[in-house]
């Protein structure tokens, strides 16, 4: 999806900790896509391949029977929902 030399930056949180993950990756060519996938509280965030992104590739990945997960495409968007109340101090600048 992305040209030659383009990355897409997303969240880093590998090891599935409940806390906020706010470290920053440059993923990999071929990592065209961030993930978010949560099981239970422990939430993991990383880069990888869009065409990765599917139920049975992540559940043999990460040893997992039972999960949530969204793949996406643009810079970041693997983070923690904002609240209504930061999106608009986003809006205002």
């Amino acid at each position: 999806m992305f040209g030659f030399g383009l990355s897409i930056q997303c969240y880093s949180c590998p090891d599935g900790s409940s806390n906020s993950c706010a470290a920053k990756l440059e993923c990999n060519q071929g990592q065209d896509s961030c993930l978010k996938l949560t099981s239970g509280e422990n939430t993991c965030s990383s880069c990888m391949r869009y065409a990765d992104c599917d139920f049975m590739t992540l559940a043999v990945s990460y040893s997992l029977a039972d999960f949530k997960f969204d793949c996406c495409q643009s810079k970041l968007c693997n983070g923690q929902e904002k609240s209504g109340f930061q999106k608009f101090k986003d809006f205002l600048g």
